[in-house]
C-alpha cells in the first residue's frame, strides 16, 4: 500500500499511456478541438506561477560560479551532448524519437524533487532553490527556442510562419498563466506555502490527464505504435546518459574546487528535466500534430521515474557520507 501510495504519479504515467490505447476514443471525444488539454495547460502553469519560489533568486545571488555552472549544463551542456550523441543512433532511432530526444535535452530541471534529494543529502539548498527557480523561468523563453534551434537540423523543421504561431501560443499559454500565478501569489502566498502538498496532487492529475488526451489522439497511428514498440534501445541510451550527465556534473564541480555542499547542489539539479513544464510545452509546440506529440513524450515518461530512481540511490550513499563527515568532525 505504501508503495501505491509514494509512487502512484510514475504508474499514473503508464496507466495514462495505457488509457490512450484502450480507451483512445473517449480521449479523442472528450478533448476535441483540444480545448480540454488546453484549459489544462493554462491551470497548470497557473499553478505553477503560485509555486514557483522566485524569491529565491533575490537571496541566492552570491553563489554566482554555481548558477552560471549549473544553468549553462542544463541549457547548453545537456542539449549539446544529446545532439552529438543521437547522432550515433540516427540509423537505429526514429525520427520522431530523435525529436522526443532533442525536447527533453531543452528542458530545465525539476523543483520539488531538486529541492528534496539535496535538502535530504545535505547540499546547499538556496542555491538549488535559486537554479531551479531561474532555469524554470528561462525555460518557458529558452526551451522552445533551443529546440526549434535543434529542429533545423531535422526532418520535423517547422516553417518559419507555424513557429512563429507557436511561438505566439506558447506566450499566452505559459507566459501570462505564469505571471498571473505570481501576482495571485503575493495576496495567497501563505495558503499556497500551506498547500504545496494539494496543489501538487492537483498539478500531476492535471499532468497525467493531458498524457492520456496525448496518447487518445497518437494511438491510431501507425507510426506512434511501431515507435512504442522500437523504445527499448533508445531507453538504455536514455538510462545510461542520465548515468554519464550526473558523473560529467559533478565531476566538473570537483575540477572547478567547488564546496562539498555545491557539489551536490549540482548532483541534484544539473542533470535532471522536468516532466512539469516538458509535457504542457510539448503539448502546445507539437499541437497540430499528434502522431508527433505523442513520440515526443516517449523519451521523457521514461527519464523522469529513472531520474528519480538514480537520484534516489545516489542521494542515500551522499546523505550516509555526510553523517559520517560530521562524526569525524
Amino acid at each position: 500500500m505504501n508503495f501505491l501510495k509514494n509512487n502512484w504519479f510514475i504508474i499514473g504515467i503508464f496507466a495514462a499511456l495505457a488509457a490512450g490505447f484502450l480507451f483512445s476514443d473517449a480521449g479523442v471525444f472528450l478533448n476535441t478541438g483540444s480545448y480540454f488539454s488546453t484549459s489544462l495547460v493554462v491551470l497548470l502553469f497557473i499553478i505553477t506561477g503560485l509555486k514557483l519560489p522566485v524569491n529565491s533568486i533575490k537571496y541566492g545571488l552570491k553563489d554566482v560560479r554555481v548558477h552560471i555552472y549549473i544553468q549553462l549544463f542544463i541549457f547548453i551542456f545537456v542539449p549539446l551532448y544529446f545532439f552529438l550523441t543521437s547522432m550515433l543512433f540516427e540509423s537505429s532511432f526514429s525520427p520522431q524519437i530523435i525529436v522526443g530526444i532533442y525536447a527533453l535535452a531543452v528542458l530545465p530541471c525539476t523543483i520539488s524533487s531538486c529541492i528534496v534529494f539535496t535538502q535530504s543529502a545535505g547540499g546547499n539548498v538556496v542555491a538549488t532553490m535559486f537554479n531551479a527557480a531561474l532555469a524554470n523561468i528561462a525555460g518557458v523563453f529558452v526551451s522552445p527556442l533551443l529546440l526549434s534551434l535543434l529542429l533545423r537540423t531535422s526532418a520535423e523543421v517547422m516553417p518559419a510562419a507555424e513557429l512563429l504561431a507557436t511561438f505566439r501560443k506558447l506566450a499566452l499559454i505559459m507566459l501570462l498563466p505564469i505571471g498571473a500565478g505570481q501576482v495571485l501569489r503575493r495576496w495567497i502566498s501563505g495558503f499556497v506555502d500551506s498547500r504545496k502538498r494539494e496543489l501538487g496532487v492537483v498539478s500531476n492529475i492535471f499532468i497525467l490527464l493531458i498524457l492520456y488526451f496525448a496518447f487518445s489522439a497518437s494511438a491510431a497511428k501507425p507510426s506512434f505504435v511501431q515507435n512504442l514498440k522500437s523504445m527499448a534501445l533508445p531507453y538504455v541510451y536514455l538510462a545510461l546518459s542520465f548515468i554519464v550527465l550526473n558523473a560529467i556534473a559533478t565531476g566538473g564541480a570537483v575540477l572547478l574546487r567547488f564546496r562539498r555542499e555545491d557539489r551536490i547542489t549540482v548532483t541534484f539539479t544539473a542533470p535532471k528535466k522536468t516532466l512539469a513544464m516538458g509535457v504542457p510545452l510539448l503539448t502546445t509546440y507539437f499541437a497540430s500534430d499528434a502522431e508527433l506529440l505523442g513520440a515526443a513524450l516517449l523519451p521523457l515518461i521514461f527519464y523522469h521515474p529513472w531520474q528519480l530512481l538514480v537520484s534516489g540511490i545516489i542521494q542515500e550513499r551522499v546523505r550516509k557520507r555526510s553523517m559520517e563527515l560530521e562524526v569525524e568532525n
